[in-house]
C-alpha cells in the first residue's frame, strides 16, 4: 500500500472512530410521552412519540466547529394543552444535551468525549474466545478489526500472512519510545497514559520491530507484576490486532506460566500463533509441549510458524512430523524439508516396514521436495540419505491403489528428467543411485497400470 493510500486510510479510519464516539441518543419519558434526541457525526433530530419533528443536517465535518445548535418542536399533552420542547446540543469542551418542555429543563447532560480507540468496538481476545468455546477451534478467520486493518481496496490476506511478507524497515528510534510511553503506562495507568501507548502500538506493524522491541525490553529492570497487569489490561481492551500482538508480546517476556491457557487461546488464531509461540517458549515451562499441541490445532501460517520452534523431542512429535506435518492449507513447500529434517525422515526409512499412515505422510514430504524448482541440498538430502530408494522399496507393500501413487509418478518424472540428469552427468555417484531407484520403482509401477 503506497503512502497516499495509508493516509486516506488512516482518515478514514480517524472519521469512523469520531462517528462511534459521537453517536448519541437521550430518551426522556415525560408526562407519557417520549422525547428522542438523535445526535449523529452529520445529522441531529428531535423526535416526539416517534415522529421527527425537526432535525439538522451538516454538509461537512467542519460544520461541528459551530458551538450549539438548536432544534425545536410542539408536544401536546393530553389535556390539550401544547408545549415547546426545545433542544440545545454542542460545546466546546463537553458535549452538552439541553431539552426545556415550555420554561422547566428536563434534561441538562454534559458528555466529554475522550475518542480513547478501543471503546465502541468489538474486543478482539473476547471475540476469539467466543468462537473457541463455541467451537473448540476457529471456524472464521476475520478479525473485528479487519476494516481498521485493510484498505477498503485491498483484499484480505491469510490469518498470519501479513507479518511473513512485510519488508518495511523499522521506524528509527520507534521501539524505544514505545518502551517509554509504556514504562510511564506502568507508572500511572489511568486512560492518557494507556491511550498514549495505545496510540503509538497502532502507529506500525509490530513485526518490523518485534527483535529489536524484545531485545531492548529484556535489557531493562521492570516491575514483573505491573508488566503482566498492564499487559492483561492491553489484552482485555484492545480492538487492534497490533495491540493484542504487542500484549502477547510483552507478556511472554515476563514468567507468564499462570496466563497459559489464555495465550494457548489466543494462539490458535493463526494472526497471533507466531507471537504465542514466542511468549509460550520464552516465558513458560514445558513449552515444547505446548507448541506441539499448539501445532496440531492450526493449518495455515501459524503452523509454519509453530513447526519452526518445535523441537522434536520425543517419537510421538517425529511421527507426527512425518505423517500430519506438511498437511496444511498453505502450500506443503514450507513445511516439507523442516519436517522432513525434525522428523528424521531418513531414519524411519531405515525401518524394514512402516506403518501406511507414515508411508503416506512420507510420500507427500518426497513429493513436495522434488518440486521442478528442487533446491542442491535437498537433492543431496534426498539420495545421500537414500530416502528415494527406501520409500520406493516400501512402496512394494503399500502402494495398492492409484492415489498412492502419485508419489511415485513424482519420483518417476525426477528421474527421467533429462535436463536435470545431463547437469548431474558427471556425479557418478547419484546416476547409479538413480538406476537403482529405477529398478525397483519401473515393475511397481508397471504392475499398477495392468491392475
Amino acid at each position: 500500500m503506497g503512502f497516499k493510500d495509508e493516509l486516506k486510510r488512516a482518515a478514514r479510519n480517524a472519521v469512523k472512530d469520531v462517528e462511534k464516539e459521537a453517536n448519541q441518543t437521550w430518551k426522556i419519558d415525560y408526562k407519557g410521552h417520549v422525547i428522542e434526541v438523535v445526535h449523529q457525526l452529520r445529522e441531529e433530530a428531535l423526535i416526539i412519540d416517534g415522529i421527527t419533528v425537526d432535525s439538522n443536517k451538516r454538509k461537512s465535518l467542519l460544520s461541528h466547529v459551530i458551538p450549539y445548535s438548536k432544534m425545536s418542536g410542539v408536544l401536546e399533552l393530553g389535556d390539550g394543552t401544547k408545549h415547546k420542547v426545545s433542544v440545545k446540543l454542542g460545546g466546546y469542551i463537553k458535549f452538552n444535551c439541553i431539552v426545556k418542555v415550555g420554561q422547566n429543563t428536563v434534561l441538562n447532560q454534559s458528555l466529554k468525549l475522550d475518542f480513547l480507540p478501543w471503546t465502541h468496538r468489538e474486543k478482539i481476545v473476547s471475540a476469539i474466545q467466543q468462537q473457541v468455546q463455541t467451537h473448540n477451534k476457529i471456524v472464521d478467520d476475520r478479525l473485528p478489526d479487519d476494516e481498521y486493518f485493510y484498505d477498503e481496496n485491498q483484499p484480505r490476506m491469510d490469518a498470519g500472512l501479513f507479518d511473513r511478507i512485510i519488508d518495511d524497515a523499522p521506524t528509527p528510534l520507534f521501539a524505544k519510545k514505545l518502551l517509554k510511553l509504556f514504562r510511564k503506562q506502568l507508572s500511572n495507568p489511568i486512560d492518557k497514559t494507556r491511550k498514549a501507548t495505545y496510540d503509538e502500538i497502532i502507529f506500525d506493524n509490530i513485526a518490523t520491530y518485534r527483535d529489536q522491541f524484545i531485545e531492548l525490553f529484556q535489557q531493562a529492570e521492570w516491575n514483573e507484576e505491573l508488566v503482566q497487569q498492564e499487559a492483561l489490561w492491553l489484552l482485555e481492551h484492545a480492538a487492534h490486532r497490533e495491540v493484542v500482538k504487542f500484549a502477547i508480546t510483552v507478556l511472554g517476556c515476563t514468567a507468564c506460566e499462570e496466563y497459559k491457557d489464555l495465550l494457548f487461546t489466543l494462539g490458535m488464531h493463526e494472526e497471533f500463533t507466531s507471537y504465542v509461540v514466542f511468549a509460550l517458549d520464552d516465558g513458560t515451562k514445558e513449552a515444547n509441549h505446548e507448541i506441539w499441541k499448539l501445532a496440531q490445532s492450526v493449518h495455515g501460517w501459524g503452523k509454519i510458524a509453530a513447526v519452526e520452534q518445535l523441537e522434536a523431542r520425543t517419537p510421538e512429535i517425529k511421527k507426527w512430523l512425518l505423517t500430519k506435518g506438511c498437511e496444511s492449507t498453505v502450500p506443503s513447500e514450507y513445511l516439507a524439508y523442516m519436517c522432513a529434517i525434525k522428523g528424521e525422515l531418513a531414519v524411519a526409512l531405515y525401518e524394514e516396514t512402516i506403518s501406511k499412515d507414515l508411508y503416506d505422510g512420507i510420500g507427500l514430504i518426497i513429493q513436495t521436495l522434488l518440486h521442478e524448482d528442487i533446491e542442491p541440498d535437498i537433492e543431496d538430502y534426498l539420495f545421500e540419505n537414500a530416502v528415494l530408494f527406501r520409500f520406493v522399496n516400501q512402496a512394494r507393500i503399500h502402494c495398492t491403489t492409484l492415489e498412492d501413487m502419485n508419489p511415485l509418478m513424482t519420483i518417476n518424472e525426477f528421474l527421467n528428467h533429462e535436463e536435470i540428469w545431463v547437469e548431474r552427468s558427471e556425479d557418478g555417484w547419484k546416476q547409479q543411485e538413480r538406476i537403482s531407484i529405477q529398478q525397483v520403482l519401473q515393475p511397481i509401477l508397471n504392475d499398477l497400470k495392468t491392475t
